[in-house]
Order: C-alpha cells, then structure tokens, then sequence
C-alpha cells in the first residue's frame, strides 16, 4: 500500500496540507454554534503555523479567512469540512445500529474524531499515518496533556510497511466489522498504487466492515476543470511537494472499490454535503470537483 509520494513526508517533515485541513476546522469552530460546519475544538492544538493562529483570532477574523480561502479554492473548503460532518453521521450509524466497536482511520493527519465523541468509550480507534505527521500530532497531545486511551497510533510508511502487518501489531481484530476511512488520500496516488491500496483495505476489513473515502476528478488533475479554485488548488499542492496524481468519476471509484471486495452504499458529491449539512446559508460553496464514496466489505 502507497502513501502519498510526498517530498516533504520522504524528508520527515509532517504533512503540510493536514496543517491547512487543521486550521480550516480550527477556524470554524471559533464561529458561533449556529454558524459552524464542522465544530472542531481540537483542531487549534495542531496547528504550529503561527500565521494561521493570527487568521483566528476572533470569530470576525476567522470567518473572513475561511471565506477569503473559500474565494480562492471553492468547492475544497466545503469537502474538508463537511465530510468530516458525513463521517460523524456514518459512524453514528455504524455505531448504535451494527454494534461496529473500532474504527481504522489510514491517513489519519489531524483528525480529533475520537476526541470529539466521548459517548463512543468502548470504541477503538486505530490511526494509521506516516511516522512524521503522527510524531507531531502525539507530541501536540502530550503539550496539552490529552490522554486518548482507547487510541491507537499505528506509525507506518505505508509505501513500504504493509497495513495488515501494522494493525495486527497494534491488536486490531480483523474478524470484527469495523469503520475505514480513508479520506484526503487518494488523489495523491498513482492508479495502480491506489488499486493496491483498496486491496490492502479490504485484506484487513471483515466482511460487514464499512469503507468511506473521497476522490478527485480527472479534470482537476489534466486542468480542464472549469473551476478556477479547483487549478489553483492543484498548482498549490505542486508548490509544496504534495501533488495531485489521480482523478477519477464516481463509476470509477465504485468500480475500484467493487474489484476489491465491496459493495456500493452511497455517493455525495461537494454539493451533496453542502446541501446536507451547510444549513440555510452556508460560508462556503459547493464548486463540484471532489466526491465522497461508501462502500460495505462483502
């Protein structure tokens, strides 16, 4: 299984783009209740770049950047956020009604999820990422004095440590169903990488297991996207070592995921999450260029 082919993660540099994911939550939880997408409060302990603590200062200045970001890279905003939103409402699910007790988080970055829902003790949460972004996301959490007992961090260079090996380590149980998500990743990979990777995914998913990850389509990688903030994005990720790789439709994705081993639940495209969960007058919008798939182990 590839990881990202990152210049920044091969130097041992923590991922730049999981920062910028990190501040976008932690700006908007500083918005008031009823304007918030996501609600993050975690998300500002991860973030070192102190050019992004001066853009929240105050909910006035936080919503100016996240809507000054949004200007720039419409459509992207709106997936960072409120996928996040989709998961929540996915492992709700999974939780109360399938009895699913451990949730494999591969590419995990900054993510507080099993931070924000102390309701869920007696579920399990095992966090793969590269060695360097997970070193600084566990040296955060020990600076503010968070202990996530029933966390796992599985550290893995996953171009070269085999997932199904890395769990076991770590005591993941794969004869239980469990909740994969797998999101931010796979435009970063070249196809056959990615392949191999839902592969890997399914080798360590019990049949009943559920699988949510996104995706990017093919215009924004050969740039005949008509979207301006979708070529922005992609020249930005060039500049910091981090490129775009693959795109694919929504067909593609389920066909991918189907060849591994799954079976299509449900697919919502950036508009879809905007109209789900942005309320009556969201702050960003819904450019169409991102995705995000469900798919159910068979």
């Amino acid at each position: 299984m590839a990881e990202r082919p990152a210049k920044r993660l091969s130097s041992g540099q923590p991922s730049a783009t999981a920062e910028i994911n990190a501040q976008m939550r932690a700006a908007d939880a500083t918005l008031s209740p009823g304007h918030r997408l996501v609600g993050d409060t975690y998300a500002r302990y991860f973030v070192s770049n102190p050019r992004y603590r001066l853009l929240r200062l105050t909910p006035k200045v936080a919503l100016a950047g996240l809507v000054g970001f949004d200007r720039l890279f419409g459509g992207m905003l709106a997936e960072i956020l409120l996928r996040g939103r989709y998961v929540d409402e996915v492992l709700a699910d999974r939780y109360f009604r399938a009895d699913v007790r451990q949730s494999v988080l591969i590419g995990a970055g900054y993510d507080a999820t099993a931070l924000r829902h102390p309701v869920l003790r007696d579920m399990r949460w095992f966090e793969v990422d590269h060695p360097a972004t997970q070193q600084a996301k566990r040296a955060a959490l020990r600076r503010i004095g968070i202990t996530a007992d029933n966390v796992v961090f599985a550290a893995a260079d996953l171009g070269r440590d085999p997932l199904l090996d890395r769990l076991k380590e770590t005591g993941f149980d794969t004869a239980e169903p469990s909740l994969v998500t797998w999101l931010g990743v796979s435009y970063y990979l070249e196809y056959e990488a990615f392949r191999s990777a839902l592969a890997d995914i399914a080798e360590v998913s019990a049949p009943g297991s559920t699988l949510v990850f996104d995706y990017l389509d093919a215009s924004v990688i050969n740039g005949t996207t008509h979207f301006r903030g979708a070529r922005r994005a992609a020249r930005s990720v060039q500049r910091r070592g981090e490129p775009y790789v693959l795109g694919m439709s929504e067909e593609e994705a389920f066909q991918a995921a189907e060849e591994a081993g799954f079976e299509r639940v449900e697919a919502l495209r950036v508009t879809d999450l905007v109209g789900r969960y942005g309320g009556r007058r969201p702050y960003c919008r819904p450019d169409d260029y991102m995705g995000v798939v469900t798919v159910r182990r068979r």
